[in-house]
């Protein structure tokens, strides 16, 4: 059954000259260790876009759980998934999570998708 859904585009160019203490406020250690030479901007721009996709589809916001407490990562074919820190894990119990991440030219986008058991 369906739970959620959440989309969020963000200009990739917010993330052109951020701070490095802001990127790691807002991404995790392993999402910043796989960040890209090129193009760098667009991979931060939709990570922080699936952080807010999936508070959009949980319905919470950023009220309760802070960017950092989400990770956006990949399986071997290059699929993103996401994984809650710490105590945040038990938001997802019982959820399958779906994620999907696009980019173009001045723009990234990511929709998640929440599907459960009533």
């Amino acid at each position: 059954m369906l739970k959620g859904i959440g989309v969020d585009i963000v200009q990739n160019s917010r993330f052109e000259h951020m701070a490095q203490a802001v990127l790691e406020r807002i991404l995790t250690p392993y999402e910043l260790s796989l960040a890209p030479q090129r193009g760098k901007e667009a991979y931060f721009a939709s990570r922080f876009a699936a952080k807010e996709a999936l508070v959009k589809a949980l319905g919470t916001g950023f009220r309760g759980i802070q960017p950092r407490d989400i990770n956006i990562a990949e399986d071997e074919l290059g699929r993103p998934y996401i994984t809650l820190g710490g105590d945040k894990a038990h938001l997802l119990e019982g959820l399958s999570v779906l994620l999907s991440l696009s980019h173009e030219r001045d723009y990234s986008v990511a929709m998640v998708v929440l599907d459960g058991k009533d």
